[in-house]
């Protein structure tokens, strides 16, 4: 190796040309695309702002809530997941039809409630005289 003095304003010198190369080709690249990154960034929003983004997310609870009410689904509310009072109608509708639809399957459904008369009774438990006299007292009444 050979041994190589260097002066204070020699150093620094060369340190100044590093640091511009290094801003020219790292730096300045990254600043700008930054900048242009930046105008994606959202706003900031001020407290005025803020408190009136929750008045309105209230208002709007409210509205479903009572939507929901008049519908007589307010125990369902919490399945409906909406952003605006129109998509809540259009899901509230279909739902209800849906609780049409379950209302009439799980409804009563009588099988087996037959109106039995006395020859049907007999026939079932083989009486034919049963049977006879049923037909006969048909005839003489």
């Amino acid at each position: 190796m050979s041994d190589q003095v260097f002066t204070q304003e020699q150093v620094d010198d060369l340190l100044q040309q590093e640091r511009t190369k290094w801003n020219d080709e790292v730096l300045n690249p990254l600043v700008t695309e930054r900048d242009s990154l930046l105008q994606f960034k959202p706003k900031d929003l001020t407290d005025e702002e803020k408190a009136i983004q929750i008045k309105q997310q209230e208002l709007f609870k409210k509205e479903v809530s009572l939507e929901l009410k008049s519908a007589g689904l307010e125990k369902f509310a919490d399945f409906f997941v909406v952003e605006s009072v129109d998509d809540l109608k259009g899901k509230m509708s279909a739902f209800q039809s849906l609780l049409g639809e379950m209302k009439i399957d799980n409804s009563y459904k009588p099988n087996d409630h037959k109106h039995t008369d006395p020859y049907s009774k007999f026939e079932k438990d083989g009486n034919t005289v049963g049977m006879i006299g049923s037909k006969l007292s048909k005839i003489f009444k």
